[in-house]
């Protein structure tokens, strides 16, 4: 149900070592704003958007209704933080790519 979205779990535990994989929480949204996790079962179809936390730094990927992305942050990402976010959003951003979405209002 969820291919694309375990599949960018699975990659960031394989990318990643396990003390840095343990800092990183993806919390997904849905287009009615119902908030997921990892484990949850949802319909990737209706993705809205992904905040990727990393210690103290949260990029946000939000998808538009015209299935354009949005890649924000509200804080400036500290240096040694920037190429664990970099590899995070290239990993989402390639299995997202991937999902066939439904139209959002």
């Amino acid at each position: 149900m969820n291919t694309n979205i375990d599949n960018i779990f699975k990659d960031l535990k394989k990318e990643f070592p396990k003390d840095v994989y343990q800092e990183l929480d993806l919390i997904i949204y849905d287009n009615d704003g119902n908030e997921y996790s990892e484990d949850d079962e949802f319909q990737e179809k209706i993705f809205r958007n992904l905040f990727i936390n990393y210690e103290t730094d949260v990029v946000d990927i939000r998808r538009n209704k015209y299935n354009l992305f949005d890649i924000q942050t509200d804080i400036l990402i500290e240096q040694e933080n920037l190429a664990v976010i970099g590899k995070v959003i290239s990993i989402v951003v390639k299995h997202l790519s991937k999902i066939d979405f439904e139209e959002s209002n």
